[in-house]
């Protein structure tokens, strides 16, 4: 079974190798693609010098783009299962490998880490809810509210809809690299992977602040964020369905 994990990254030169070399520590035997979203720093240059896939894009087109580009390569090239992470920092891999195991049991097409879903029973290595990871006001209520919302829209109850901490099965590669949106992929993949009929699951994970870099998102733009994203939810809700993924 050929696994893959790709990476979207921009201008992420600062964190990208330490992640790289997480990701080989952690889940060893999958083929490593960075995906570079048209960054102006050394990204690219420090991923070929890791010696991992990389992936070029010509200019920045969003995270939406640059997942669907990790789909589609994952797909055409005949892997299995693949998972993504953030190039930041935030994502330690050993929570990456307990998500992707998850589809690799076949207990999901989909599966999401999540920072806030509830442990049943204690996990080794995965902290409380809070102790490694604080998210900004603004964060928290854009997550509770896309909770809420996409619950009530697919009927199925999300913790971390934001989250791009994510493994899937070939299922999933095929749905995707057709149809991703390249603005609030996270939300909206979501939505239309529950409504193909995909097995979405989530699992609760530890997440970490970022080593390098800055978010984008200021009060402004998160407040931009959550009203587009509550207008993407509601036009999922009328979208026809597609013929669905095969297996």
């Amino acid at each position: 079974m050929r696994t893959l994990v790709f990476i979207p990254a921009w201008n992420e030169a600062a964190s990208l190798e330490a992640v790289i070399a997480d990701v080989r520590t952690h889940i060893e035997g999958a083929d490593i693609l960075v995906v570079d979203d048209g960054s102006t720093d050394s990204t690219a240059e420090r991923a070929r010098a890791a010696g991992v896939l990389v992936a070029s894009m010509p200019f920045n087109q969003g995270l939406g783009a640059a997942l669907q580009t990790g789909y589609l390569w994952a797909l055409r090239e005949g892997y299995d299962f693949c998972a993504h992470l953030d190039a930041d920092g935030q994502h330690p891999a050993s929570e990456v490998a307990r998500v992707l195991a998850e589809v690799q049991a076949d207990r999901a097409d989909l599966v999401i880490g999540s920072r806030y879903a509830k442990q049943t029973e204690p996990l080794p290595g995965v902290a409380p809810q809070g102790e490694d990871y604080k998210a900004t006001l603004t964060r928290r209520i854009g997550i509770n509210v896309f909770r809420l919302l996409l619950t009530l829209a697919t009927r199925q109850r999300f913790t971390d809809t934001t989250s791009s901490m994510r493994a899937a099965n070939r299922r999933v590669m095929k749905l995707f690299s057709e149809n991703y949106s390249p603005d609030f992929a996270e939300i909206e993949s979501l939505q239309l992977a529950v409504r193909e009929g995909l097995r979405v699951k989530e699992v609760p994970v530890r997440m970490l602040e970022r080593t390098g870099g800055s978010s984008f998102l200021t009060p402004v733009r998160s407040a931009f964020f959550i009203f587009k994203g509550l207008v993407v939810i509601l036009v999922g809700q009328f979208k026809p369905r597609h013929a669905g993924a095969e297996r």
